[in-house]
């Protein structure tokens, strides 16, 4: 009852903290951004300009993505310019059908291949073909006016973004680390589902590894903001420093959690009567609350507390464990004290990071070895000499254009007729919707769908009920606010609240009552045509996982290495450790994406698909074993006695290895050793023999699953 209590008062407080956080701030600066300059116009000129200013605000400022100063600088620039010559070129060919649809073709071709050279560069890429297909629409009389009240609109929003941008620097990186920080604590309550007994093992380590996209996602969303900031790295810049330290403390948090790992069912058989794990399960549960409160404080721009629920749990759990001692009834005693070892560690580390948010900068120790952080951010170099290496068809960006291109030329094709004229709504659509892998289209349209179809019936309801032109406008503008505001969260949501606006504003533009069904229509065929197009030559996930699969097993590898340098006695520095943790993280998140896309894809197309899940959860669970070595303890020369049979798990790696790179199929080689029995667990100094037992079993599984890969002709 007292869990239930602890949720549902942190439903409410995340529900208010939600209003609070960024998502709705940005929201309600990006809606009056628009909102004001079209008013002012609307008033003062005419509605011709006004929509051109408007439509250039909306358009630029979803190319405003999370980044650094001087990203919104480089991208306002770039921005501003594109827009200028897409919408006086686009405006300038339109009286001639063949132009038009031989500049369709260049810019879809063009634009689409954007994407190679990163988000940013890609989005700016979408938003200049989205504006090609409003202009269209629009036919403005006058091209090169039309496209400086576009480039107004911009500049305009722009000027309102850099300033919040220059002013509230530190608010982006508070909000993405709080972010990160929710992403972990629903992994880590994610980790309390190992010790209900009535669970599967296997739903339980799906599970765990989608949410480890999560939180790696949102871990590299920290680093981007915060590491290629220059400012905020200085030294003598006291906020950058306290929130480069939290997000140290954080990711290491992470690590603490990934690294209970254990036998699970073992546990469960053994302690099944004991009611040690519901005791662990509570705790860990309490502990996530804890760490969700700070998150969700954190993303609301609000004072961060510390809310101790997990202290009276813990002592529970260590009472339990003394008390099964004492009696001689505790088998595993190493693993469950190095249970409790770990629970510890993470309610220090949580106590930690609080401290470090809430302390005043003079009591903070900086002197904590951080490692290099100038090598965990990606490189930002832009080079349009990426763009040249994708100019073949066996690359899947280069696929990706020649399918949006043609597309877009069939969605042209169909504004050319009677019915359909004025139907750029379409192309608008084919644009939106079509994504660089089929499992992505398919699912984009499906949340367009969802969200045009509830639109459409949000629209008709308004305008059925409604007929006073200024709450008609109010409630534009609400519309409005909610698309900003769930744009990052819920796509298929913010739909819903944008398809509504569009038909109120269209309804009052040109009083067609029959715009409801024409943009139903429109969306439909858009969707069809996109979903038609992702066949054409498709880049199917599955022949991409033998890169995948070898990525993880190297970056496995790697990460195994820095734990036998260490069992040899050579140093190990934090940062090479770090960089290799993050190898891991990185690959094992874009194996996992690869896999829920190949899901979405026809099952002629992905094959079987069982191993490729053996072979999830097995490289996960070798993973997290490593990391419960780390930070690194060599009592009593431990470490040393296991030496020879992690170079024996290494050189099972590379084995694997081999079966992919070999053409030839490889025979099957039991490994005795990883078959060996676990030794006793009661005898002291055997935890790390435990642990490297499991390290042999799990790396000679993962070559069984390679080779059943390769035999399969899976990769």
């Amino acid at each position: 009852m007292q869990i239930k209590s602890q949720t549902v008062r942190l439903f409410f407080r995340n529900a208010i903290n939600l209003f609070r956080s960024e998502y709705f701030s940005d929201a309600l600066r990006t809606t009056l951004s628009i909102i004001l300059p079209f008013g002012i116009f609307y008033s003062f000129v005419d509605a011709h300009t006004a929509i051109a200013v408007g439509v250039g605000a909306l358009l630029i400022s979803l190319t405003d993505s999370p980044g650094t100063l001087k990203d919104k600088m480089v991208m306002s620039v770039s921005s501003l310019i594109v827009f200028f010559l897409i919408s006086l070129i686009t405006a300038l060919l339109l009286k001639s059908i063949f132009y038009t649809a031989l500049l369709i073709l260049l810019l879809c071709m063009v634009f689409s291949l954007f994407m190679a050279l990163g988000k940013r560069y890609g989005l700016l890429g979408t938003m200049a073909l989205i504006l090609m297909t409003f202009v269209q629409g629009l036919r403005p009389e006058h091209p090169l006016s039309f496209s400086g009240y576009i480039v107004l609109g911009g500049i305009w929003y722009y000027m309102v973004s850099l300033v919040q941008a220059r002013l509230w620097r530190i608010s982006s990186v508070r909000h993405a680390l709080g972010e990160c920080i929710l992403s972990t604590a629903t992994f880590l309550r994610a980790k309390a589902s190992f010790y209900r007994q009535d669970s599967s093992m296997e739903d339980n380590y799906m599970r765990i590894i989608k949410l480890h996209n999560k939180v790696s996602e949102k871990q590299e969303q920290v680093r981007d903001l915060l590491l290629r900031d220059r400012k905020l790295m200085k030294e003598d810049h006291s906020q950058g420093q306290r929130y480069l330290l939290a997000t140290s403390q954080v990711i290491d948090l992470y690590e603490l959690i990934s690294a209970i790992q254990y036998d699970y069912e073992a546990l469960q058989k053994v302690l099944c009567d004991t009611g040690l794990l519901e005791a662990v399960e509570r705790c860990i549960e309490s502990l996530a609350n804890d760490l969700q409160s700070l998150g969700m404080s954190l993303r609301a721009q609000a004072r961060v507390r510390f809310t101790d629920t997990a202290e009276q749990e813990i002592k529970i759990i260590q009472e339990k464990i003394n008390g099964l001692n004492a009696h001689g009834e505790m088998a595993y005693v190493s693993i469950l004290l190095k249970l409790q070892s770990n629970i510890d560690d993470i309610y220090l580390g949580l106590k930690q990071v609080t401290a470090t948010l809430t302390s005043k900068a003079e009591a903070i120790d900086f002197s904590k070895e951080i490692p290099a952080y100038q090598l965990f951010a990606d490189d930002d170099t832009l080079s349009f000499r990426i763009l040249t290496k994708h100019l073949n068809f066996s690359s899947p960006v280069f696929r990706f254009a020649l399918r949006l291109s043609l597309a877009c030329l069939v969605a042209f094709s169909l504004t050319l007729l009677p019915v359909g004229f004025y139907s750029y709504w379409i192309l608008l659509t084919v644009i939106v919707v079509i994504k660089p892998s089929f499992g992505l289209t398919k699912k984009r349209n499906l949340q367009r769908l969802k969200g045009t179809l509830g639109g459409v019936l949000l629209g008709v309801i308004v305008l059925a009920l409604i007929s006073n032109t200024l709450v008609l406008l109010i409630l534009s503008a609400l519309f409005l606010f909610g698309y900003f505001a769930f744009l990052r969260l819920n796509y298929a949501l913010s739909i819903l609240y944008l398809t509504p606006m569009v038909i109120i504003c269209l309804n009052l533009y040109d009083h067609n009552d029959s715009i409801v069904i024409q943009r139903t229509f429109d969306t439909l065929v858009g969707c069809a045509i996109a979903f038609g197009a992702s066949y054409l030559f498709p880049s199917w996930e599955i022949k991409k996982h033998t890169t995948y699969i070898k990525d993880v097993i190297y970056a496995n590898l790697s990460y195994l290495k820095k734990l036998h340098e260490q069992a040899l006695g050579i140093p190990s520095d934090m940062t090479s450790f770090k960089l290799a943790r993050k190898e891991v993280y990185t690959k094992l998140a874009a194996l996992s994406s690869g896999v829920q896309n190949m899901l979405l894809e026809p099952k002629k197309a992905r094959g079987e698909v069982q191993h490729l899940y053996e072979f999830q959860i097995l490289s996960h669970q070798l993973s997290s074993t490593i990391a419960s070595f780390f930070p690194f303890q060599n009592s009593e020369g431990h470490l040393e006695r296991i030496k020879d049979k992690i170079a024996t798990a290494m050189q099972t790696l590379e084995f694997s290895i081999e079966i992919l790179e070999n053409a030839a199929l490889m025979p099957m080689v039991t490994d005795d050793e990883a078959m060996q029995e676990l030794p006793d667990m009661d005898q002291p100094g055997h935890l790390e023999q435990h642990k490297v037992q499991q390290i042999l079993r799990i790396t000679a599984a993962v070559k069984e699953q390679t080779y059943y890969l390769r035999n399969d002709q899976l990769v």
